[in-house]
């Protein structure tokens, strides 16, 4: 017994403290490689991990904006996403609300991550389950940011992770209001828009501060998906989408039910859907387009938000457009009515019954000082019809369409059709138009405005409508400028010792065209001949058969070598009909010639861009300003008082009372068959120039619709406004109204001379004038009644039929 509790005694317990030893360090071993692998991928993520703080800095792209020549209005933007940044003080408290509401509703919580918030998602998404929707992520805003701008798209583990530690990292470095505001700022928001203010620009045509709050939370709406929520694409999802949004804004308190109700009840109401850019100053801006991008590159246009300053002044292009597009209508009502216009019913664009709720894309909103507008017709009665344009009505009656020849509405129109009419009154509160029947011309135009003591062009229109042609009929149209030609072939005779006063005999003559190697019997405008005339009248008329007889004694190389010394490019052939403008030339350097006699002999060569900057504020170039003295002063101011005789007694006189106000001086110009038709004048800071013309050139404008009928309305309409708005500028400041006169060198001397014969003033004498001469080339006899003799009668010869 003793030995068996003994042999009890030394049997030993099992010794398990060795294999616990070798779990813990199998363990041990795990542990170590599991924490490795997560250290090394955590280096290996934040490795490759982007500096949050270029979130910031990051380089979207930027809206280039063309400034006009005060330096802050706007006149065009270029760019691939339309930006406009805002500050966070601009948004409105109800575009914040409806964001956080919608996007993050713990965004002044948590720190980048809201694990409540996927939870959330993970309940809604299962609720979904089997039916149709669009999931909830439970991103953050932060979470946002990262996935939009900072990480390639995709859906891996890995991507979420750094997404996750990103976010964090966002909400360590920026404020709530600075991840908000980038948040604003920085998001596609559909059909080419990034950022709030763009967006509310282009859905409201307001800026962000102004939006509603239903307007706030069809914004906010978007950000989850500009595409699927798009108000023009798919309103009706749009609309269940903004009611979701206004519905999570009364969850989280932002909003009563009551207030929830109101809005959600509220119809869309977004404006149409823009198609490019306002047709204002269209060809002006395409100008610049071209040049920045040949110059600089289409990146730099579209992508580096450059800010260009122009020299266009928008108030003389506003009276350029509406002079220019006013008359075009004229001209071409006086050819009748065409039974051209497109009918939207008889082409199946819309139904019957759609018709009333048409929305034309080139729709603008009805305007007094743009009157033109295309209209919808919706009935038609023989003495009145009714329309629509946008959400206003109309009615048009048959009062003032004599133009069409007929006075019964239902011959001209029928339902359905497009039309264009003329507003002549509008009621903005009852949303009523009052109208007359019109048509879009079918003839071209062009207007060009230039500062001669600058270069600077202050106005360019290129055409009736930039939408209807982009090419510019300013800068690229190759036309005849008939008599506009004129004065630099009596500039040339003023250099050849001819004055103001010699006497050339206006009668038909046969011309041995000793250049052209043939015979050349040019008639006169008129068909009449007035014998002796000095040189003046032969300007101041447009004598042909004076002109070509000038060019002949001075040689027309000399002609033109006169024409090339003020700047003309284009070829020109040394024949005597180069004197009535036979010879093709730019509307731009023809006007740019024109500046050489206001600006005492001098042309500056023009141009359109005063400096360039780039996104920093940093000058990348800035214009500089080339000169050429073409004449002398003295002979500028001749040729101006020449032409200034043109406006006063000759081919320009309708524009005669313009004068009273403002020394003016120019030149018409016709081409054969009516073609063309030119005038081109000046004050003493200021020249501009008018063409008109069909876009073929063997068209014409109609029967005697010469540069005075066809192109001076608008010259003197442009000059007009001009006028008046100084007048009305000094009557408001309460001081005399100056009237702007042309400088006088001191080379010249006036001497009374008689103006038809050019001889020194006698008893006799029926028409005395003051004329300007250089000091040695005065008449040295007075006139005689011989001498009246050879001119009071005239004669005419009746063209051949």
């Amino acid at each position: 017994m003793e030995n068996a509790v003994k042999l009890i005694i030394r049997i030993k317990k099992p010794d398990y403290s060795h294999g616990f030893k070798i779990g813990l360090f199998i363990v041990a071993i795990f542990t170590s490689f599991f924490l490795g692998v997560l250290i090394g991928g955590y280096k290996a993520l934040i490795k490759n991990l982007p500096d949050i703080k270029e979130l910031k800095d990051l380089q979207l792209n930027r809206i280039t904006n063309v400034l006009a020549d005060d330096g802050e209005e706007v006149i065009g933007t270029y760019a691939r996403e339309k930006r406009i940044e805002v500050q966070y003080k601009d948004i409105p408290q109800n575009l914040i609300n409806a964001i956080i509401a919608t996007e993050d509703p713990r965004f002044y919580s948590h720190r980048g991550i809201d694990f409540l918030g996927i939870l959330r998602a993970v309940r809604e998404n299962l609720k979904l389950r089997g039916r149709s929707g669009r999931l909830h992520g439970g991103s953050t805003i932060s979470q946002q940011l990262v996935r939009e701008f900072l990480l390639h798209k995709g859906q891996t583990i890995r991507r979420k992770i750094k997404e996750a530690l990103l976010a964090l990292q966002i909400e360590k470095t920026y404020t709530k209001v600075e991840i908000l505001t980038l948040y604003c700022n920085k998001f596609d928001l559909g059909h080419g828009v990034h950022g709030i203010e763009a967006a509310s620009q282009l859905y409201f045509g307001k800026s962000v501060h102004d939006l509603t709050l239903e307007e706030s939370a069809l914004i906010a709406g978007i950000f989850r998906g500009p595409y699927l929520y798009s108000p023009y694409n798919r309103p009706e999802l749009m609309m269940r989408r903004r009611n979701h949004v206004l519905n999570r804004m009364i969850e989280e308190g932002y909003l009563s039910q009551e207030e929830g109700k109101v809005a959600k009840e509220t119809p869309l109401d977004v404006l149409p859907l823009r198609r490019g850019e306002s047709d204002f100053a269209g060809y002006f801006r395409e100008e610049v387009r071209r040049y920045l991008e040949k110059e600089y590159g289409y990146d730099a246009l579209y992508k580096d938000g450059l800010k260009v300053y122009t020299t266009l002044d928008t108030r003389l292009q506003a009276y350029a457009e509406e002079a220019l597009r006013r008359q075009l209508h004229v001209l071409d009502k006086r050819q009748g009515w065409r039974d051209d216009k497109e009918n939207l019913l008889e082409n199946e664009t819309v139904t019957d019954e759609e018709l009333e709720n048409i929305w034309l894309n080139n729709w603008n909103k009805p305007s007094l000082d743009t009157p033109y507008e295309n209209a919808v017709v919706l009935e038609v009665l023989p003495s009145k019809a009714q329309f629509k344009v946008k959400n206003y009505s109309g009615e048009l009656g048959n009062k003032d369409i004599n133009w069409t020849k007929t006075r019964d509405l239902t011959r001209l129109i029928k339902r359905g059709d497009v039309i264009k009419i003329k507003v002549n009154k509008i009621d903005e509160d009852k949303k009523t138009i009052l109208a007359s029947l019109d048509q879009e011309p079918l003839l071209e135009g062009a207007f060009l405005a230039i500062e001669p003591q600058t270069g600077q062009i202050k106005a360019m229109v290129g055409g009736y409508s930039f939408k209807r042609s982009q090419f510019n009929r300013a800068t690229q149209a190759l036309r005849q400028p008939g008599s506009a030609i004129k004065p630099f072939i009596y500039t040339a005779a003023i250099r050849n010792n001819f004055t103001p006063a010699t006497i050339i005999i206006d009668e038909p003559t046969e011309f041995e065209d000793k250049w052209a190697k043939e015979p050349w019997s040019p008639p006169n405008y008129d068909q009449k001949y007035k014998g002796a005339v000095t040189l003046r009248i032969g300007l101041e008329e447009s004598r042909n058969i004076v002109t070509a007889k000038i060019l002949e004694s001075i040689s027309p190389q000399a002609g033109v070598d006169s024409c090339q010394d003020f700047g003309l490019t284009t070829t020109l052939y040394p024949f005597l009909s180069l004197s009535l403008g036979t010879f093709e030339v730019y509307m731009k350097e023809i006007v740019s010639a024109y500046t050489v006699f206001p600006n005492k002999g001098v042309r500056v060569e023009p141009y359109f861009i005063r400096r360039i900057e780039d996104r920093e504020g940093n000058i990348l170039e800035e214009s500089k300003i080339e000169t050429d003295d073409v004449i002398p002063p003295e002979i500028a101011y001749i040729m101006t008082s020449l032409m200034q005789g043109v406006i006063i007694r000759g081919s320009a006189w309708p524009a005669r009372p313009l004068t009273g106000f403002k020394e003016l001086a120019g030149k018409t110009g016709t081409t054969d068959d009516f073609t063309d038709a030119w005038f081109i004048g000046f004050s003493p800071s200021l020249c501009a120039g008018v063409w008109i013309g069909h876009e073929t050139k063997l068209d014409s404008i109609g029967e005697h619709q010469s540069g005075m009928v066809a192109a001076l309305p608008v010259w003197q309409e442009f000059f007009q406004r001009i006028i008046d708005e100084e007048k009305a500028r000094a009557e408001e400041e309460g001081i005399e109204y100056e009237k702007e006169t042309f400088d006088i060198p001191s080379n010249v001397t006036f001497i009374e001379i008689d103006r038809k014969t050019g001889l020194l003033l006698s008893p006799w004498c029926l028409f005395p004038l003051k004329e300007v001469f250089i000091p040695g080339t005065e008449p040295v006899r007075s006139c005689t009644p011989a001498d009246h003799m050879m001119i009071l009668d005239y004669y005419s010869v009746k063209e051949d039929k």
